[in-house]
């Protein structure tokens, strides 16, 4: 059984994402959010482009992303055969802001 200060230790939980080597998190606060959280990480990972998630932000992470389509093009940026590694920052999305525009029906663009 868990106790509340295990709980505590434990949230706020983030479920990363991806989508053609562009990563992001939802997060969870509680554990009642947990389940949400996993279904939209699943469903933005699927129709990326649909959802604006810059603008629902409310913090930022940094990673490393191994760039290498294996076109002769890209490999004069890689120096042989090496893939090029870039920085990069992915946004960190609470799923009450997710949820918040889901019930305002502002969530997914028009296309």
């Amino acid at each position: 059984m868990l106790s509340k200060r295990k709980i505590k230790k434990i949230f706020p939980l983030d479920f990363y994402g991806e989508e053609s080597g562009w990563r992001f998190i939802i997060r969870a606060l509680t554990p009642n959010e947990v389940l949400e959280a996993m279904y939209w990480r699943a469903y933005i990972s699927c129709h990326r482009k649909d959802v604006d998630l810059l603008h629902l932000a409310t913090d930022k992470f940094n990673y490393r992303y191994n760039y290498s389509t294996g076109e002769t093009s890209d490999l004069h940026f890689g120096g042989g055969n090496a893939p090029i590694r870039v920085n990069m920052m992915g946004p960190i999305v609470p799923i009450s802001a997710i949820l918040e525009k889901v019930e305002q029906g502002a969530l997914i663009k028009a296309g």
